[in-house]
């Protein structure tokens, strides 16, 4: 995603176009269990997130809950907050299969509200009273992700991959996983990032990076800031900074994991997005003031621009777009950008595996 994002609300139209299938199959045979009393009282607070007008109340068998549950969760990123409702209205049902398929979505939906905890407390919920679940063990591991719980992400995807061999996105977010646990190896996660391409559904999405020598990106990223100077008729006076990746305690607060840029400083924009994968942003901006606030820093997260490049040339296309985005957040010019780069894709944000994936 484009800025250092602390995600607090959804905007929908910006999620990844690719999903994973036509969406999740319940085990009908789900080991029976009880909520206990922490689960209980975290689903009383996620009911108080949805507000009145989304809560709309309707009684299904448990054949027709499951299809209602599967629904929901395919389009859980568009409706949040309905898909919250509808998840908490089957927690108490009478079948396990459906108590556990409305935990996944109440993962879901939280995941995409921004609560990354709560989506976590009933990913676990879901996965503890069936480990066999793959759609449990995928919640699970994308809202540890978000909490840069790396390791034990890597060992839910290790489960989840037992189960689901053919689920690209897995492969994919494992391969990150490895790159934010070995971010010096340029080979760190290429094995897992080959595999995801490898699949038919991974196919056209997900690529093996193109790793770059750190002062040869650090060159690439100046030579941008002097197009951007030669385009503007302006001139910067700044330098970008470098670096791997974010520093695990952003991500800790909330800071999205495959943020491209940073802006520190005293400018407005600072390089926050309030949405869970942020706008493409604009382009260099004709027109806008032509120097940052003094004391502001820009940074490139050199592996989560690399992630989605499988080549060199949009690396450097990728790498441009990564400048633009942070003059224009500088500079508060809000254009729209024309610099393409790469698809943006985040396979935290795929659809949970389905049986194709088996």
């Amino acid at each position: 995603m484009p800025g250092d994002a602390v995600t607090s609300s959804v905007i929908p139209g910006s999620r990844p176009s690719h999903h994973s299938g036509p969406g999740y199959v319940a085990n009908r045979k789900a080991p029976d269990f009880e909520p206990g009393e922490p689960l209980r009282g975290a689903a009383v607070r996620w009911l108080n997130l949805v507000p009145t007008e989304h809560r709309h109340d309707g009684r299904e068998t448990a054949k027709d809950a499951l299809e209602t549950l599967r629904e929901h969760t395919r389009s859980c990123p568009d409706h949040p907050l309905g898909a919250l409702w509808v998840a908490h209205r089957h927690l108490s049902d009478l079948v396990p299969a459906v108590r556990i398929a409305s935990l996944v979505l109440a993962s879901e939906a939280l995941w995409w509200l921004g609560h990354f905890e709560d989506a976590c407390t009933a990913a676990q919920a879901a996965a503890s009273a069936d480990p066999a679940s793959a759609q449990a063990l995928w919640r699970l591991a994308v809202a540890l992700y978000r909490q840069a719980r790396f390791e034990e992400t890597g060992e839910r995807l290790d489960d989840l991959l037992k189960l689901a061999s053919r689920f690209a996105p897995g492969w994919a977010l494992r391969g990150q996983v490895k790159v934010w646990l070995d971010a010096g190896n340029p080979e760190a996660g290429r094995a897992d990032f080959a595999a995801a391409t490898a699949l038919p559904s991974g196919s056209g999405t997900w690529v093996v990076p193109y790793r770059m020598a750190g002062a040869d990106f650090k060159a690439t990223a100046d030579t941008q800031i002097r197009v951007h100077d030669a385009e503007t008729g302006g001139s910067s006076g700044e330098s970008v900074d470098v670096v791997l990746l974010p520093d695990e305690s952003r991500v800790e607060r909330g800071v999205d994991p495959d943020s491209r840029w940073h802006l520190e400083g005293p400018s407005t924009g600072g390089g926050d997005r309030d949405s869970q994968f942020g706008g493409l942003g604009g382009d260099f901006a004709a027109g806008a003031r032509s120097r940052a606030s003094f004391g502001t820093r820009f940074v490139l997260y050199q592996r989560n621009i690399e992630n989605l490049c499988p080549d060199r040339a949009t690396l450097r296309q990728e790498i441009r777009k990564s400048v633009a985005e942070l003059f224009d957040a500088a500079l508060e010019s809000r254009a729209a950008i024309a610099v393409k780069g790469a698809p943006e894709q985040h396979a935290e944000g795929a659809n949970i595996p389905g049986d194709e994936d088996r």
